[in-house]
């Protein structure tokens, strides 16, 4: 195209970032592993948030806490205050086991942000609450890793009780007073 003086070009304007985001990110600990696992979380889902020309960064929601009952998650509390003032339109998370212990505890803290006109995306899962069916697939795999968690606990708990009945636990270091370990390590009367 030729140089015309007559014509001008003006660039198109960007989108306004209108739409804030939070991330949401949680570890168990803060041994050197979960702490990494926490900044690999952070990096992963800030690098999303930046890449969509509607979405602005607000806040990041941290809780190193872990996923019991009756453990304190501060930042998540303080999410969903935030959440239902308004400032807050979608909220992103690795996936559904760091935004809850089981599948009751998920869904009602998802609904309470979908009362209030919030998004929630679980990204590992796929999961958008902007979708009809969020509710069945939130369910189907917070189930899924709930019975997986409880076959991991039985499995244990089950290793450590053989372990204990062959008196090769391993659990106690210390001497024991009244038993002596035998030539073979076994645990045994004196």
């Amino acid at each position: 195209m030729e140089y015309n003086p007559r014509v001008e070009i003006i660039p198109t304007k960007p989108k306004p970032r209108n739409k804030r985001v939070a991330i949401y990110a949680r570890v168990s600990s803060n041994s050197a592993e979960q702490l990494n696992s926490l900044t690999n979380q952070i990096s992963g889902l800030t690098r999303l948030a930046a890449a969509n020309p509607t979405w602005l960064l607000v806040d990041i929601y941290i809780d190193i806490a872990p996923s019991k009952t009756g453990s304190n998650r501060k930042d998540f509390n303080r999410l969903i205050s935030d959440c239902a003032a308004g400032k807050v339109d979608i909220v992103l998370t690795k996936n559904i086991s760091r935004f809850g212990r089981d599948t009751v505890e998920v869904l009602t803290a998802v609904e309470k942000l979908v009362d209030v006109g919030v998004r929630v995306v679980f990204m590992a899962e796929g999961i958008d609450t902007e979708k009809d069916d969020y509710r069945l697939y939130i369910s189907v795999h917070e189930s899924c890793a709930q019975a997986e968690n409880e076959s991991r606990s039985d499995n244990i708990r089950m290793g450590l009780s053989f372990r204990a009945a062959e008196g090769t636990a391993g659990l106690y270091k210390r001497r024991l007073y009244g038993y002596d370990k035998t030539a073979e390590g076994r645990v045994g009367f004196k």
